[in-house]
């Protein structure tokens, strides 16, 4: 057989890797024909021609006035491309979809007989979308009187998924993709895409609450107190080669900026800013050597948020974030330090969106931002924000064991 991969088709197939954005790129471990995938496609430009958030925040689903979006007729004929995708696409169900303003999401199941690849159907579907878009602007593309040059010339040339030369292609190149494993993943995912329309409506109700303040920087946040928080680590602590290899392997993460010719750690956040001038706080990390003391560490967190205290932690470990959940459904205030920058289009997820937006909840940030599908957190990163969160509380981790005294 021939072998299509010469060196000059291996040079253009890397320098299309290298151009890709991390977050357009296919995982090389993942089975692409079979499972639960949550898929985001973008509008070109960022245009808001697929329709119009309406309704009421607070108004719950089922009710007259509850968020939804007033599809334009470009966006339901977009909606009509997917849901009717499966007469195309036979081992395909479209379990969820939502087309917001700008761009779309849908949850895509690939049953266990489908033998196509998600890319080559995500394809398909795109350029269904186009032809849609196409009608809308009266471009003529189904009975096209080409000569034959012309015809072989748009066969090899035109993709109207992405490019062509008829018209203009309504999605940007590429697609995200997430895939949901675990039945919980997927009612998570399902929930995400209905709420979208609720969170957009929250969000602009919102501004100054989601709006991120960057590049913020302390005195006390410094390589110092990053050196500080790895150092509390016993291994990291009597072993200097892997401290300094943990040390620089933090470096690029760590979000800086130049102040007067020199690079200072800084801090991005949004939220409520009024916790950050709170001036009760404590921090909040679990460490294994107090597991038999968990709920005596509950207990006195618990009390301590309910008498006026601000909690700062980066809610890394399971029994950190049960703590977080019983402090938000309680409404109390919490600083939450995230493990990854925020991008442009950052909002929060889940439970801390709602928090943010009530009031409850600031969320800061001392990485820059790295698009990546797995969802793991470096020791050494834990050991740097829980020294960020003894920082801002200005108290150790164990205040709780003299209150448990008492």
């Amino acid at each position: 057989m021939k072998n299509i991969y010469t060196e000059e088709r291996k040079v253009k197939i890397q320098k299309k890797i290298a151009e890709t954005p991390k977050s357009l790129l296919r995982d090389s471990l993942t089975d692409y024909t079979e499972g639960y995938f949550h898929i985001t496609l973008n509008v070109h430009d960022g245009l808001p021609i697929l329709g119009v958030v309406e309704g009421n925040s607070k108004a719950k689903r089922g009710e007259k006035d509850a968020p939804h979006v007033r599809y334009t007729k470009l966006g339901q004929a977009v909606k009509e491309v997917w849901m009717n995708s499966f007469h195309f696409h036979s081992g395909i169900e479209i379990v969820e979809f939502e087309a917001m303003p700008e761009h779309i999401h849908c949850l895509i199941y690939l049953k266990p007989e489908n033998k196509e690849h998600l890319g080559k159907i995500v394809n398909g579907i795109m350029i269904g979308c186009t032809h849609a878009y196409w009608d809308e602007l009266g471009i003529e593309w189904k009975s096209e009187k080409l000569n034959k040059d012309a015809a072989a010339f748009r066969k090899k040339y035109d993709k109207d998924h992405t490019r062509s030369y008829r018209g203009p292609a309504l999605f940007v190149h590429g697609y995200n993709d997430v895939e949901a494993v675990t039945a919980e993943e997927v009612a998570t995912k399902i929930e995400y895409i209905r709420a979208n329309p609720e969170r957009r409506l929250i969000k602009g109700e919102n501004r100054a609450i989601f709006t991120i303040t960057r590049r913020k920087c302390s005195r006390n946040w410094n390589l110092d107190a990053v050196k500080r928080g790895l150092t509390r680590d016993r291994w990291f602590k009597a072993h200097a080669a892997d401290f300094e290899r943990a040390f620089v392997n933090l470096l690029p993460r760590l979000s800086t900026v130049s102040v007067d010719g020199t690079s200072r750690l800084c801090i991005d956040y949004l939220g409520n800013r009024d916790i950050l001038n709170n001036q009760q706080k404590v921090s909040l990390v679990c460490h294994k050597a107090d597991a038999a003391l968990f709920e005596k560490q509950v207990e006195a967190v618990m009390n301590a948020a309910r008498n006026g205290a601000v909690i700062v932690s980066a809610f890394i470990s399971a029994k950190e974030r049960a703590i977080r959940d019983r402090l938000i459904s309680e409404q109390l205030p919490v600083i939450e330090l995230v493990d990854n920058g925020f991008n442009e289009r950052y909002k929060p997820y889940g439970k801390s969106f709602y928090a943010c937006a009530e009031g409850w909840m600031m969320q800061m940030s001392c990485w820059n931002y790295v698009y990546s599908k797995q969802t793991t957190v470096s020791r050494e990163m834990c050991m740097a924000m829980n020294e960020l969160a003894r920082i801002i509380s200005g108290v150790n981790d164990d205040w709780w064991k003299k209150c448990a005294m008492l």
